[in-house]
């Protein structure tokens, strides 16, 4: 009987709980750290990685790099941000190449095709290095302001890239 009772009170609690996570809101930052291993580079600012979500349960995304803004590899604005976005592609493989093991932080919902938006580190000898601070500590990143122009990476009076 006793137990009967405590399973109840269980049940009653479990019910006036709040939620904890709404996870259908594109405004929610599951906190992490996750445990992903890059599958591939796809440009300087986003990665494709398979995360361990929990034992038994990996899936398979792709993760922009959050805080960073790396010029366009795919719609570069001027001859100028295609041959950065190479380079920035480059070291990202450099420093994250297939099979690096990464975690990944903050990750919340992107506004563009499925992916999610993360903090994504490496580990070097003594502490997870970020890939954002990475690339911007070489010139091939700037921390995203949504007000910046387009243009960040092409320089003024450039001609812009025909299609």
């Amino acid at each position: 009987m006793r137990r009967i009772v405590a399973a109840l009170l269980l049940v009653i609690r479990a019910e006036q709980a709040p939620a904890q996570v709404d996870v259908t809101s594109h405004q929610t930052i599951f906190p992490g750290p996750y445990d992903a291993e890059v599958v591939q580079v796809i440009d300087g600012d986003t990665l494709e990685v398979i995360v361990a979500l929990w034992p038994g349960l990996r899936a398979e995304y792709r993760v922009r790099v959050r805080g960073i803004d790396a010029p366009e590899l795919y719609r570069p604005a001027c001859r100028e941000e295609a041959e950065l976005a190479e380079v920035a592609r480059q070291q990202a493989e450099r420093l994250y190449p297939p099979g690096t093991a990464v975690q990944l932080r903050d990750v919340s919902y992107d506004a563009f095709a499925g992916r999610v938006v993360a903090d994504i580190r490496r580990w070097r000898t003594d502490r997870w290095l970020p890939l954002g601070k990475e690339l911007m500590d070489r010139g091939l990143a700037v921390e995203w302001d949504p007000r910046q122009s387009a243009f960040v990476w092409c320089p003024t009076g450039t001609e812009p890239v025909s299609e």
